[in-house]
């Protein structure tokens, strides 16, 4: 008899098998528990819904649950990741996504759907948040290395605590510990810009994918400052921006990369820029 059935981080060493089965070589079992069953920035309990037949899990997604200021009032957020099931048991998909499908007082997000995942969901009511990433290679544009020369940048955790203020404060607290996430502040003159991206690599090329930036105008204007910031820690040979943050920007030999991300908004007031890519499984995967 199948059974669907929300768990928590007590199932993780039933569920771990399950997550053994992608193919993402770089994440180890801690990796696997820091990701899905151990959210510090959450107090929800709930860490995803499994479907079991004969007392076994046979298929799970994960829940990554947060709160985040959308369209002017406190939103639920639920960030799906790593669905899976077993091949003899997916007449039971259905059965696993009808409690995602009822959260309707959640936004709730797909970053990463596989492209099967990706037609179901959008047959389930999903919408696209992004289609595109734009490359950006570190090859300064027209002014862009004498304005870089303005411009400072520091990675310490010293100046992170001692600068960051309000919502970015609280934003670089709870992702801090996180094993993907690096993290850059860009200063010019009196303005700050707290950018937090995660290294990635694409056909064997190394990236450095920016999730977040709090003043988008001023990561533009200084980012040679940004890919400087995050060479060490990454080697990425590029910035990774998704399309939705860089709509009008040009770059020397920039171009567009496939990626296709899914989101159902509570709220038609809900646009995709307001969505950004923290609070997810993003903030912790080993690619």
């Amino acid at each position: 008899m199948n059974e669907v059935r929300a768990v928590g981080a007590e199932a993780f060493e039933e569920i771990y098998p399950l997550l053994r089965l992608f193919p993402t070589t770089q994440m180890s079992k801690d990796d696997w528990h820091r990701m899905l069953f151990s959210t510090s920035w959450s107090d929800n309990p709930q860490r995803g819904y499994a479907l079991y037949s004969g007392g076994k899990p046979v298929g799970f997604i994960a829940t990554i649950f947060s709160k985040r200021e959308l369209a002017g009032r406190l939103e639920p957020i639920c960030s799906l990741s790593s669905w899976i099931m077993l091949p003899e048991h997916r007449d039971g998909v259905l059965a696993l996504l009808t409690p995602i499908l009822k959260l309707r007082d959640h936004t709730i997000l797909n970053p990463t759907p596989s492209p099967t995942a990706y037609e179901i969901f959008f047959k389930l009511g999903f919408k696209p948040l992004e289609s595109e990433r734009f490359i950006a290679p570190p090859l300064p544009g027209p002014g862009e290395a004498r304005r870089s020369l303005r411009g400072s940048f520091s990675r310490s955790r010293a100046d992170l605590d001692l600068e960051l203020t309000g919502d970015e404060r609280k934003l670089y607290q709870d992702h801090s510990s996180c094993a993907a996430a690096q993290h850059v502040l860009l200063r010019h003159g009196e303005r700050r810009c707290y950018v937090v991206a995660t290294p990635i690599h694409k056909k064997g090329l190394p990236f450095a994918e920016i999730q977040y930036a709090s003043d988008w105008d001023l990561f533009w204007e200084h980012r040679l400052l940004a890919h400087a910031a995050l060479l060490p820690a990454t080697r990425a040979m590029a910035l990774l921006v998704d399309k939705r943050y860089s709509v009008g920007r040009k770059t020397p030999l920039g171009m567009n990369w496939p990626s296709r991300r899914l989101y159902r908004p509570t709220r038609k007031e809900i646009e995709p820029r307001m969505i950004d890519n923290l609070y997810s499984e993003l903030m912790n995967l080993r690619w």
